[in-house]
């Protein structure tokens, strides 16, 4: 086998990932994800091992942001880095690339030729895979192909079907492409609509009037020194300049998530809030410690009420292996290493006077049915993260277009407030009207507005996406069938 069936896919794979922030390049999406498509189904030889070598590039680029955390923070060894790295990414592609090699044994099986059907189920094969990433190894809803279309027409589908439904469009069209790539037919019309799905969408940002004034808070706290006891006072005193600078107009001060090192209801947590004038407006990511088990939660100080996060970041909160790698890593052995998920179906936190307000932390984000149930019975969304375990790595531009997807989706207006960026208001068209760049420290200040209205997607979720798929392999056992009794 020559070198160049290794490198091919393993560069196309890796190409994909530039359709995502902070790159943007979106046609790319179709490149990658049409060869992968046409690997499956056409290749004779060494298709798994193609296959596999997509999914390592694809994911080992994708996922590069984890590394950060294991070596850079984690003060590790380069190696040891690396072979926990190349774990994850192997895992990662065995566990979510690779189960679509069974796509051309279905097709065989149901016995498809006919182009259209062939288009039509391995779509709906896929939008299945793209599912399982919400469930399998914990949830990994990272480098959704459906997410490259914010900031395009396409993004218009999100409040109707959801960002995993806009798939559909790539996967059509990438199978379109991967089926008549030997058949100079159809070629112009498939690139057509390629370049349709991803006009820019231009919407104005208005300004508000009547909105809730709210302050965010980006102290830009240094990881390195934040559970060292020496550094304890200077994030306390950075934390106070930064809450007195905030306007005094502001209904609402928005803290990151976790930035005190300690938890609340501790003596320290106590003596800090008592620092600071009107703390009923504060909203703060902050340690729980309960019977032993740490939780990492968001709290409302005028009424304490309080959610604890569900889904935790591997490799950052959530260490697979944990007993293995105790002691090899110093990331590992910080207190806060290994946290427990928060139950499901929480319920709202409630702020100023009973507005329920839906508060996905961090990873939380990613999990488009989670902040859509959060939604519901929401008027508005606060998202709390630290991103700083992830350096100047492609994870924290990629967090905050997933934020912006979550407010489309949902019709809701987000305030988001990181440790060291990117913190940012955004309004319920997923358009950015103010943010705070990555690794500035400082106050920024703005009018969210309250919305009532549930969107389609909002009410239903992937209901209709389900029924797709559904409706589109069961037709096609039903032919099947129906060519079988009438051979016979």
């Amino acid at each position: 086998m020559k070198i160049i069936n290794f490198i091919t896919p393993f560069i196309i794979g890796l190409i994909g990932v530039f359709s995502f922030a902070p790159f943007s390049i979106k046609f790319l999406i179709f490149v990658s994800y049409a060869y992968l498509i046409h690997t499956i189904l056409y290749e004779r030889s060494y298709r798994f091992l193609k296959v596999f070598i997509w999914g390592i590039g694809h994911w080992g680029f994708g996922m590069s942001w984890i590394i950060v955390s294991v070596y850079y923070y984690g003060e590790s060894s380069i190696a040891l880095s690396l072979v926990i790295f190349s774990l994850l990414v192997i895992i990662l592609s065995i566990v979510f690339t690779c189960p679509l090699l069974f796509i051309r044994h279905i097709l065989n099986n149901l016995d498809i030729t006919k182009n259209y059907q062939k288009i039509l189920v391995i779509t709906s094969l896929l939008i299945i895979g793209e599912f399982s990433r919400y469930h399998l190894l914990n949830g990994v809803p990272w480098l959704i192909p459906g997410n490259i279309f914010l900031d395009t027409i396409t993004q218009n589908i999100y409040p109707l079907f959801g960002a995993s439904a806009s798939s559909i469009i790539i996967y059509i069209l990438c199978c379109s492409l991967a089926i008549f790539f030997n058949k100079n037919k159809n070629y112009l019309i498939i690139i057509i609509l390629i370049i349709i799905s991803i006009i820019p969408n231009y919407k104005l940002i208005e300004e508000i009037e009547d909105g809730i004034a709210v302050s965010v808070i980006q102290p830009s706290s240094d990881p390195f020194l934040k559970y060292k006891k020496d550094y304890q006072t200077q994030i306390e005193m950075n934390l106070l300049d930064l809450i007195n600078t905030s306007s005094e107009l502001s209904e609402i001060v928005v803290l990151p998530e976790a930035e005190l090192p300690y938890p609340i209801r501790s003596t320290q947590f106590d003596q800090f809030i008592s620092r600071i004038n009107n703390s009923e407006k504060i909203v703060m990511g902050a340690w729980d410690i309960n019977k032993n088990s740490v939780y990492n939660s968001i709290y409302g100080l005028k009424t304490y009420d309080s959610y604890k996060k569900i889904h935790l970041v591997p490799f950052g909160e959530y260490i697979p292996f944990i007993s293995s790698l105790r002691g090899l890593v110093a990331f590992f052995d910080l207190p806060m290493s290994n946290v427990k998920h928060g139950p499901k179906n929480q319920q709202n936190i409630r702020i100023l006077n009973n507005i329920a307000v839906s508060t996905p932390i961090c990873f939380d984000i990613a999990f488009a049915n989670t902040v859509r149930i959060m939604n519901k019975s929401s008027l508005l969304m606060i998202n709390v993260s630290n991103d700083t375990w992830f350096g100047n790595s492609i994870g924290p531009y990629q967090h905050l277009n997933i934020a912006r997807i979550r407010s489309i989706e949902n019709k809701r207006w987000t305030i988001r407030s990181t440790n060291d960026g990117i913190s940012a208001i955004i309004n319920s068209n997923g358009t950015v009207v103010d943010k705070l760049e990555k690794g500035k420290s400082g106050v920024l200040e703005g009018k969210v507005e309250l919305i009532n209205n549930n969107t389609l997607y909002n009410n239903y979720g992937y209901l209709f996406t389900y029924l797709f798929s559904f409706i589109i392999l069961l037709m096609a056992l039903f032919d099947k069938i129906w060519k079988k009794s009438h051979t016979n």
